[in-house]
């Protein structure tokens, strides 16, 4: 049995395909295991369970959304001063918060979707055991997965992960994301729209990592708002631009 069927079966012998809290050291290291096959998947973020003082965990920032403050005002505050520095013009706050928003909900998406994509994994991180780190653009740069505090299952069916994982992603980021950035006004559509472009990304993404084929990447539902940057267009498969293939 080669070491991706370890850890798979591993995960799942307690609960086979079910979801579940793995305890003592065996499950620590399969769901280091699994995390260190995502980073290496990854072209341009880290993703790793060792934690610094930098981390910022996701339940720290439900807590705050829960007592009614905006913890990623601060964030979005800080890009949009970045971005007007860089640009040399006063950068409109629904650009920083569409990109912080994006970021916030990538962060969740990617461990548990590459985890689904590349081996026979079912990852959900629970609040308190997923964290990020951001880089000195304000993106986020490492992905932080606390080992013990992650539920790790393996599922044969790759369609039965990805639905698994999505209902752990939407579980971490909806509460947030349905109480995101009372300052500015942001419909529906596109609130949740990023968290279907997110997931959407990541699992193509990953994919892709995996050396499957692709294809053109699917029409958005979200707006980034780059074009309101000095110099920038639409995205290739911006939903202004009417370039992206419509997905099925």
């Amino acid at each position: 049995m080669d070491a991706d069927a370890e850890a798979g079966a591993e995960a799942g012998a307690e609960g086979g395909a079910a979801r579940e809290r793995v305890g003592g050291p065996s499950g620590a290291d399969a769901v280091r295991h699994v995390v260190g096959r995502v980073d290496g998947a990854l072209p341009f973020l880290t993703a790793t369970c060792e934690r610094s003082p930098a981390t910022v965990w996701f339940a720290d920032v439900l807590a705050h959304v829960r007592a009614g403050s905006d913890p990623l005002r601060p964030w979005r505050d800080a890009l949009r001063g970045q971005m007007s520095q860089r640009h040399a013009v006063a950068v409109r706050p629904h650009v920083p918060a569409a990109f912080v928003l994006q970021w916030w909900c990538e962060v969740a998406a990617t461990p548990i979707a590459y985890a689904a994509v590349l081996g026979p994994w079912v990852l959900a991180p629970s609040p308190d055991g997923l964290g990020f780190e951001l880089a000195g653009g304000l993106n986020p740069q490492r992905v932080v997965v606390d080992p013990g505090r992650a539920s790790l299952a393996a599922e044969p069916d790759r369609a039965r992960r990805l639905e698994l994982g999505h209902t752990a992603y939407l579980g971490l980021v909806s509460e947030v994301v349905a109480a995101y950035a009372p300052e500015v006004r942001m419909g529906t559509r596109q609130r949740w729209g990023v968290v279907s472009d997110m997931w959407d990304t990541a699992v193509r993404l990953a994919r892709g990592a995996a050396g499957e084929d692709v294809g053109p990447e699917p029409a958005r539902v979200s707006c980034c708002f780059i074009y309101a940057l000095p110099g920038m267009r639409e995205c290739a498969a911006c939903p202004r631009s009417g370039r992206g293939v419509v997905r099925n």
